[in-house]
């Protein structure tokens, strides 16, 4: 048997004893110090999601794919808009002008919506120099371009490729006999050709004023050349009594110069106002606007089905963000009094994305970032849920119930991204979008 030294022992019992004494020593302090253990909190109820992140949740499910193969469109995403738009009197598109695509949707949409008895493109642009455009187009991109080298550079925007193409499109598909091509807008860089026409019908009762209208014109233009001065455009710069004692002096005109002394009248009284008021000069243009396509509406021989492009604060369906009631609310209110509906289409550029804006020092076109969806909208939340490549439409409809109620409203804190989805059925974002470009170039010596 192994022995086990004497130290050893003493060792191990000194230890078994320091132990036993420590563990009684550990109880009763135990028993008369530590607390009893509470019993399990139960969980945590679960955090109720914010209204942003609700309405981020529904973007997925509400995504309809687009394929554009350069020429044509497809997808559930495109079925969808060509079924609205059968089932509407009039579709409309707010767009981010200067993008080189939105033209060319416009144009496929007019063809898939012709059957469904869509007669009408409807710009902005004034209402004669649109006829002009609409004559013009017949015989092609050579009759506009023709047009647009009588008097260069032609009206804004439509001496644009993509513009000029779209005009040239929809004349196509619609009956010589019958005008496809309508503006509803004031007139900022055509009106030479307008003020040729007066001269042409005026009586000698007006030949002086006129012709003193027509000379301040042509000194505007010349000053613009001369010293590369915007504020020199004559429809800017003007003063409105010049086209006033026209109107004086020609107390009945035939109704297509009425027409004309009119767009002239208001596009200098439109732009005066700009100078003091942008709220007053703002109302003026949507009150002409909306006036202009009573007019036509009610000319018409039969009802009008027609595809309305305009920048997107005109065609907002309720208060525009310049504060306005415009063509958007007064299209939705026309097609419910025929018991039909609109439906509003906002459509820009997205990642990566670029639009072309009019400089006007050349005439020429600027390249930047698309820039119209997003922080100023206040819908970058949205544009972060959607895809970063290609086309991307987003059914706006099924947020409206999460952007409807007082408390709802106060807790998202985003007046703009509310009004997006209140005024508009879906929203497009052409990721990848390109700049427009002008049609043939332009110098300031012209």
């Amino acid at each position: 048997m192994a022995q086990i030294g004497r130290r050893a022992a003493l060792a191990g019992t000194a230890l078994a004893g320091t132990a036993l004494a420590l563990g009684v020593a550990a109880a009763k302090v135990g028993a008369r110090t530590l607390p009893t253990p509470p019993p399990h909190a139960p969980p945590a109820p679960p955090s109720t999601p914010s209204v942003a992140d609700r309405l981020v949740a529904l973007v997925r499910p509400n995504l309809h794919p687009i394929a554009f193969d350069g020429t044509g469109f497809s997808g559930a995403g495109w079925d969808m808009l060509v079924a609205e738009g059968r089932e509407s009197a009039f579709f409309l598109i707010g767009e981010e002008h200067g993008i080189a695509e939105i033209p060319v949707l416009t144009g496929a949409l007019f063809a898939a919506l012709q059957p469904a008895g869509y007669s009408k493109l409807v710009i902005e642009l004034s209402a004669p120099v649109a006829d002009d455009l609409d004559a013009a187009a017949k015989q092609g991109l050579g009759g506009l371009k023709a047009y647009f080298d009588r008097m260069p550079p032609g009206p804004a925007f439509y001496f644009w490729q993509p513009e000029a193409d779209l005009l040239a499109r929809v004349r196509a598909l619609v009956p010589p006999r019958e005008q496809a091509i309508w503006g509803l807008d004031y007139e900022v860089l055509g009106e030479r050709p307008l003020i040729a026409r007066l001269v042409a019908s005026a009586p000698a009762s007006a030949r002086p004023a006129l012709a003193a209208l027509d000379s301040a014109v042509r000194q505007g233009w010349a000053r613009w050349r001369a010293e590369k001065d915007p504020g020199q455009l004559p429809m800017f710069a003007l003063d409105p009594a010049l086209v006033r004692a026209v109107q004086d002096a020609w107390p009945s005109p035939d109704a297509q110069s009425a027409v004309i002394l009119d767009v002239l009248a208001e596009t200098l009284e439109i732009n005066r106002l700009q100078q003091t008021s942008g709220w007053a000069s703002n109302k003026r243009r949507a009150d002409f606007n909306r006036r202009t396509l009573v007019r036509l509406l009610s000319a018409a021989k039969r009802p009008v089905k027609a595809v309305i492009k305009m920048g997107s604060n005109h065609v907002m369906r309720g208060v525009t963000w310049t504060g306005q009631f415009d063509v958007g609310s007064l299209a939705a209110e026309a097609a419910a009094l025929r018991g039909s509906k609109s439906f509003h289409l906002l459509a820009g550029g997205g990642a990566g994305g670029q639009h072309g804006s009019l400089d006007p020092v050349t005439m020429g076109v600027t390249k930047a970032p698309a820039d119209m969806l997003g922080p100023e909208f206040g819908l970058q939340f949205l544009l972060d849920a959607m895809p970063r490549t290609g086309l991307a439409l987003l059914d706006l409809r099924p947020l409206r119930r999460l952007a409807s109620s007082p408390a709802r409203l106060k807790e998202l804190n985003n007046p703009e991204a509310v009004r997006v989805i209140h005024a508009y059925d879906a929203m497009l974002v052409w990721n990848g979008s390109t700049a427009t470009a002008s049609i043939t170039p332009f110098t300031p010596a012209q």
